[in-house]
């Protein structure tokens, strides 16, 4: 596994060795300053600023724009930014970043008193190290913190990795298959090809615990082969349940229609209808997934949407005539075996006078009930006769 001796750029251990071995002997930047400095300043004071700056170890910029040689007009956020560390440095408050008088005094008194000699340039030059120093140990930092961050995603690095070697196999037998049965197979064996460095390079950084690195590689071997295996003429997962997502959404149409014709023979579709709606939700979350990859979820909610199918289905209750029917004939029975408690209570001496009342309600409703069948009012009559069924235990209740 690399250290941090090996991540540290050998320029900036070098440029750092040079500082202390070689001192040179430039002398300070001079510039004058006729007015304050802030962002969006643009001039050739600011140019001297940037090069003063550079020069005394609060770099605008270690390479690129700003940085010593590549100084500019322009008083922007890294300038701002130097000059906050400036004034830190020499004890002016609040540093801001704005040059403003309170810095100008500060900068003449430092000019003024600055020896000519080169104890100016090795204490300027001294800044710098300690600055690239600073650099070095903010990149330790950053190389420790990435490795942490590696070694949580191993788990997620192995299982692509997994993943990528399942493609890979299907792939092969793919290619393998389409070839023999005459197919031109070239442009699959080339991706194929690919893919295979692609998880080689995936298994061996993953070897060196290099999860990040090995993640990456293992997500392109994997689209890689899944590209090849189409080429091949596959069908892939997302395939397989793009097709079963068709079929249940025809599956559902076709429930919708027995629903429709069990209403139009007047039979109980209600709670058949909230059940297939659900399926419907279902299957809309389903074809979602699918489009995100959790092709686990997409199956768990294909088993759950053609079980709502099936109750949905199973839901479609009878006709209200056959339902009215049912009623008037329980209604019937009850009734008669009333009848015949209330002689055997009366034989025995009972009172029995509330119980007949009772009775005679029950017949009377189941009278009315039959008319209303009669008439082909049926949920009518499906009522009627449930009243005098009450009726008709309230009177066996008396007895």
């Amino acid at each position: 596994m690399h250290t941090i001796k090996n991540l540290i750029p050998y320029s900036i251990i070098g440029f750092v060795a040079v500082f202390f071995f070689a001192v040179p002997t430039q002398a300070a930047v001079q510039c004058t300053f006729d007015r304050d400095l802030e962002i969006g300043i643009d001039g050739e004071d600011v140019r001297c600023l940037q090069r003063y700056l550079n020069d005394a170890g609060f770099t605008i910029a270690s390479s690129g724009v700003g940085s010593p040689g590549n100084e500019t007009t322009l008083f922007r956020t890294l300038t701002e930014e130097a000059v906050v560390r400036w004034q830190q440095a020499n004890g002016i408050s609040p540093a801001s970043g704005y040059f403003g008088p309170l810095s100008r005094s500060k900068y003449d008194a430092l000019l003024s008193d600055a020896p000519s000699s080169s104890t100016t340039e090795v204490s300027t030059q001294t800044s710098q190290v300690q600055s690239l120093l600073d650099q070095l140990a903010l990149l330790e930092k950053q190389v420790a913190e990435a490795k942490e961050e590696t070694e949580v995603d191993e788990d997620e690095a192995k299982d692509m990795l997994f993943r990528a070697i399942e493609q890979m196999k299907e792939t092969d037998e793919q290619v393998e298959d389409a070839e023999d049965d005459g197919e031109n197979v070239e442009n699959a064996e080339d991706d194929a090809k690919d893919a295979r460095e692609d998880l080689y390079e995936a298994m061996e950084a993953y070897l060196n615990k290099q999860f990040e690195r090995a993640l990456s590689y293992a997500e392109d071997a994997f689209d890689g082969a899944l590209d090849a295996y189409e080429d091949a003429g596959g069908e892939t997962e997302e395939d397989e349940l793009e097709e079963e997502l068709d079929e249940l959404d025809d599956d559902i149409d076709d429930a919708w229609d027995q629903i429709e014709e069990a209403e139009d023979d007047d039979k109980e579709v209600d709670e058949s209808e909230e059940i297939l709606e659900e399926a419907e939700e279902l299957l809309e979350q389903a074809e979602d997934e699918l489009d995100s990859g959790d092709y686990d979820d997409v199956r768990d909610l294909i088993e759950d949407i053609e079980d709502l199918i099936e109750d949905a289905i199973d839901a479609i209750g009878e006709s209200k005539e056959s339902r009215a029917e049912d009623a008037i004939e329980e209604a019937e029975d009850l009734i008669d075996y009333v009848k015949g408690r209330i002689e055997d209570a009366e034989d025995d001496g009972d009172d029995v006078d509330e119980a007949e009342d009772l009775i005679e309600e029950a017949e009377d409703l189941l009278d009315e009930a039959e008319d209303a069948f009669d008439d082909e009012d049926y949920e009518e009559a499906e009522e009627l006769a449930e009243d005098a069924e009450d009726a008709a235990e309230d009177a066996l209740e008396e007895l």
